[in-house]
């Protein structure tokens, strides 16, 4: 008997304990005590039963189908702020993010454990080593004598933690060529829909809820209205998360439009490109105009050699001088992306240098930095009365360099250096087009997020941890499903000299 079949008479069997009369009571049962439960007492109660019954379905979901709970985890990522926007601003959403990775985590490995697979196949790879190492370093961090909080660095391990698993989920679940694909069409759908959403508050403006929300506390009211106007966030947690999210995605998107032979595919994809586009540019957020060009750069100089390169990179350098030095003067969000490239004419970047040289003699005395969870409202809130609490880390290496020293700030560029290396080098070891692709595409849109770094905590805000974090294990699997697929390998020497 085939496997197919196996597979099928066991579903069989299942089906039939759900068609016999013991079920159909059960079930009746449930449904009667429900019913007079919402009937007899409070109507609240409902909504908890049917939002504990769908969230203990989806919990299931992700212990025993991890693909596809993991595809749920990402796009409940993508939505984990919006509630926040209408019902409270203080729901945990974040919590059960965590608690849905790390269930997809377990029923993951427990189904390797039993089909007994290699748990740990791919910890020799180098992006699995330095991100190994790195969770040691942060284990030594425990005892930075310049740290009070023990909840403040369980906090911080916690979240890296659950960035790692998004990493061994990807490892699990990235199965064939397609796996790869289908996940990153996901990802792509959704950032599309994100860009839609933001153009949409722009046109129609936003929800009477959402405005509320805005406006009811007033130092993010004061960070959201710029120029005269609020600045757009889609459903997201604010504008910042959202641009940066649009950066990323549009070089992503870029670089498979380049590559995608399909006339329909190529103009749904420009489509795309368009509203992500808009959305990135009514956020108001400088870092996502800056990190356009830097992404695309990587990819042009991995590409250059292809004719529809050279055209590509033609066309945008005279639309971006149009941009920039076009006489047009009265749009806010042009002006605003102008003074992106303007850096000596842009307050908060001077505000930033100016902070940094305040703070750097602290960062050369303490290598190994002041400790996790003591800058920014993370410090006041797990080390108040710590130097660097309340201090604002507007830049995300400026946070590791201050919480970790610049020992901390070394080993974390070298692991995004290796990370790219990587992906480099199977690139020009690939011998199938499509691969190929989904390399490229890969170090530029994630050289973009590590660019965005400099100014902004990028690289951590939900949803772009599940981009990174996933990237890195398509890094590391894609080359197991490189076939030839009658294209000529590159000539690695031939480049290089």
């Amino acid at each position: 008997m085939s496997i197919a079949s196996i597979q099928k008479t066991r579903w069989f069997k299942g089906a039939k304990l759900f068609d016999s009369p013991w079920a159909y009571t059960i079930m009746l049962l449930i449904a009667v005590s429900i019913s007079c439960i919402i009937g007899y007492g409070d109507y609240r109660i409902g909504f908890l039963i049917i939002a504990g019954l769908i969230a203990g379905m989806v919990a299931l979901i992700c212990m025993f189908n991890t693909r596809l709970g993991f595809i749920i985890t990402t796009i409940l990522a993508f939505f984990m702020f919006y509630p926040k926007h209408f019902i409270a601003d203080n729901l945990p959403t974040g919590i059960v993010i965590d608690i849905l990775i790390a269930l997809t985590f377990i029923g993951a490995y427990y189904k390797k454990s039993i089909h007994k697979q290699r748990l740990w196949e791919y910890m020799s790879s180098p992006v699995t080593v330095v991100y190994i190492i790195y969770m040691g370093f942060l284990l030594i961090e425990l005892f930075n004598p310049s740290m009070d909080s023990v909840s403040g660095w369980i906090f911080t391990v916690r979240k890296f933690l659950n960035f790692m698993m998004i990493y061994f989920i990807g490892l699990h679940i990235f199965n064939s060529l397609n796996d790869i694909k289908d996940y990153l069409k996901l990802w792509l759908y959704l950032a599309i829909l994100a860009g839609a959403y933001g153009c949409f508050q722009q046109w129609f403006g936003l929800p009477s809820f959402e405005e509320r929300w805005v406006m009811d506390d007033p130092i993010r009211y004061k960070l959201y209205f710029q120029g005269g106007e609020i600045r757009k966030f889609s459903f997201l947690s604010d504008p910042t998360a959202f641009g940066i999210l649009m950066g990323i995605s549009i070089v992503y998107a870029i670089a498979a439009a380049m590559n995608e032979e399909r006339k329909k595919q190529r103009w749904l994809l420009i489509i795309g490109i368009l509203l992500m586009v808009l959305g990135m540019s009514y956020s108001g957020t400088r870092t996502a105009y800056f990190i356009i060009p830097a992404g695309l750069c990587v990819y042009v100089l991995m590409t250059i050699n292809n004719r529809k390169t050279l055209l590509f990179m033609v066309g945008f350098l005279l639309f971006f001088m149009v941009l920039i030095f076009g006489p047009f003067y009265s749009n806010s969000t042009v002006n605003r992306i102008r003074t992106s490239f303007k850096l000596s004419d842009d307050e908060s970047m001077n505000v930033r240098d100016k902070n940094r040289e305040m703070i750097r003699p602290y960062m050369l005395s303490h290598p190994m930095g002041g400790g996790v969870a003591t800058t920014g409202v993370l410090g006041q809130e797990y080390n108040p009365g710590h130097p660097l609490a309340g201090f604002p880390p507007d830049s995300g290496y400026l946070r590791t360099a201050l919480e970790t020293g610049w020992i901390g700030l070394g080993y974390t560029l070298i692991m995004f250096f290796i990370t790219l290396l990587v992906a480099v080098k199977n690139y020009y070891r690939s011998r199938s087009k499509e691969v190929r692709t989904i390399y490229v595409a890969i170090v530029a849109s994630l050289y973009a997020f590590i660019i965005a770094q400099y100014a902004q905590v990028a690289i951590g805000q939900m949803p772009g941890s599940f981009f990174f974090y996933s990237a890195m294990a398509i890094i590391v699997k894609l080359k197991n499903f490189d076939t030839p697929h009658n294209q000529h390998p590159i000539n690695i020497k031939k480049i290089t000299t």
